[in-house]
């Protein structure tokens, strides 16, 4: 069974630069010509079989190679692989027939006529390298995919477990993540080369683990982790985090991801999640500015027909402020996959430990955060911005545990918590224009288009504020009337049907599946 994480190059310019790094170590390494033809029936028999077959030459030696559909997550690819030395490149199933039960499965295809689909010539370099007791492949790859007449870079980092814990494989993607700009990758070589085909290859990924009441609460809760973490990398290397909806999306996910480490603190006894907490929390903060930006860019584009003003000129004012002059070296993606992939490392190593059901640790955290929500006037800005903040993780926490409990009609909670933040969300923005927007058209004239358009932005959010504020309180006080809360002498049964209204408003009539998105 091949074991490898696949590292995306997130700056190609930066090559020479990584190659040189002392953990890739690979500059002096002399690099091996590769040339690899992947061949399949001219219906794709072995891709809809779930069967790559290609003939590779390294160096001046020809290898034969299959590999058997397996599963993908994170970047992390798991697939069964068979190799044997050939003569030339010509196809040829048989020369695996040394291998039984591979020949069962390519029995179906040994009279199939095939012919080459794709290629990839590429140049590498290759060593072993040790972390901790595990013994790992390191190959830097760089070339091209042509399949159709158009070609596709390569430019990546593979790690291969040859022998040892998957935890230890992670951790080195980790630090290597942590130090240059690379982020785990999905597509494989042949992958890459079938979207160029138009075409996609079966690949097994995990599905959003099904939780139940009596589970363990510490096994239950790391398999959510893993999960949430995976689902994060998945597509974590594509992403253009300069597109204002990529960066908003991506900031959901890692605070879904960072409620359910507080919640599952509990289960972590020895606080070993702790660094990965706090590093999240790190990463998290650094992108808001340029988050409260595009939100006032997106009031400004929603208002600007109503005054008979143009969109363009402050909406690109606001993009051009959130672009900050960035070190390449540093990219956010490549410092988010390194806090990531330690944390699936860490869950493998130390998995969270809790002898509770899930049911009896749900309630009792969810009871204690219920607790600490208290009313506070919108004018008190910090501590608003913590009720703000506290809402939001009792949401998150709540999408990853809601299947824990079945449909009831009790949907008014989950109503009124939406309600109360889209109205904290309001007036924060109004807040964050406050702050930013004078800073960043001091320069520009009352009287000038831009600074006019700023102050409209400004008035009508100042505005929306106000109105806001004066209906917050009878939105809070809905949010604690509403049935799942009103139910006093039973707490953790109040709790759960809290869930359970949260589960119906995001999935109508409360399906099962996945709350992470």
């Amino acid at each position: 069974m091949e074991r490898e994480i696949k590292l995306e190059v997130l700056h190609p310019e930066l090559w020479e630069e990584i190659l040189h790094h002392p953990l890739v170590d690979s500059a002096a390494i002399a690099p091996k010509e590769m040339h690899a033809i992947y061949y399949d029936s001219a219906d794709g028999a072995l891709r809809a079989a779930g069967i790559a077959y290609r003939v590779r030459k390294e160096g001046r030696d020809w290898v034969a190679t299959v590999k058997l559909a397996g599963s993908v997550d994170g970047g992390l690819h798991q697939r069964p692989e068979w190799n044997q030395p050939v003569r030339s490149k010509k196809p040829d199933l048989g020369v695996f027939a040394v291998d039984e039960a591979l020949m069962t499965v390519l029995a179906p295809h040994l009279h199939r006529a095939l012919v080459p689909v794709m290629e990839t010539v590429f140049q590498r370099r290759e060593h072993e390298v040790r972390h901790q007791d595990a013994r790992i492949l390191l190959a830097a790859d760089w070339g091209e995919i042509r399949a159709a007449g158009q070609q596709r870079p390569i430019h990546e980092i593979e790690l291969e477990l040859v022998d040892g814990e998957l935890a230890d494989l992670l951790q080195l993607a980790s630090t290597l993540c942590a130090s240059l700009p690379l982020c785990p990758d999905d597509a494989s070589k042949l992958a890459r080369g079938s979207a160029l085909l138009g075409k996609e290859i079966p690949v097994a990924r995990s599905k959003a683990p099904t939780i139940r009441g009596r589970d363990n609460a510490g096994d239950a809760l790391g398999r959510l982790l893993l999960y949430s973490a995976q689902s994060i990398l998945g597509g974590l290397a594509w992403l253009q985090l300069d597109e204002c909806d990529a960066l908003h999306q991506l900031r959901k996910e890692v605070r879904a991801l960072r409620a359910l480490l507080r919640f599952s603190k509990g289960a972590d006894p020895e606080d070993r999640l702790r660094g990965v907490r706090n590093g999240l929390a790190v990463w998290f903060h650094e992108q808001s500015l340029q988050r409260d930006l595009d939100a006032l860019a997106e009031h400004w584009q929603s208002i600007a027909p109503r005054f008979s003003l143009p969109a363009t000129p402050l909406r690109e004012a606001l993009h051009d402020a959130r672009k900050t002059t960035r070190d390449p070296r540093v990219d956010s993606r490549a410092r988010l996959a390194a806090e990531l992939l330690a944390l699936w490392s860490q869950v493998l190593r130390n998995p969270p430990q809790n002898k509770q059901s899930l049911r009896s640790y749900v309630e009792e955290r969810l009871q204690r955060m219920d607790e600490h929500l208290l009313f506070v006037e919108p004018e008190q800005t910090a501590q608003f911005h913590r009720l703000r903040i506290a809402l939001k993780n009792l949401r998150d926490t709540l999408r990853h545990v809601s299947e824990l409990w079945p449909n009831k009609d009790t949907k008014a909670f989950g109503r009124q918590l939406h309600a109360l933040l889209d109205a904290a969300g309001i007036i924060r923005d109004a807040q964050v224009a406050h702050q930013d927007l004078p800073q960043l058209f001091h320069a520009e004239s009352r009287h000038s288009a831009l600074g006019f358009s700023a102050g409209i932005l400004l008035g009508y959010l100042e505005a929306r504020r106000e109105r806001e504020s004066k209906r917050f309180g009878k939105h809070w006080e809905r949010f604690r009337q509403a049935p799942a809360l009103g139910i006093e002498a039973k707490r953790p049964t109040a709790i759960s049907a809290v869930a359970e209204a949260f589960a119906c408003s995001l999935h109508p009539p409360c399906q099962q599946g996945n709350f992470l998105g």
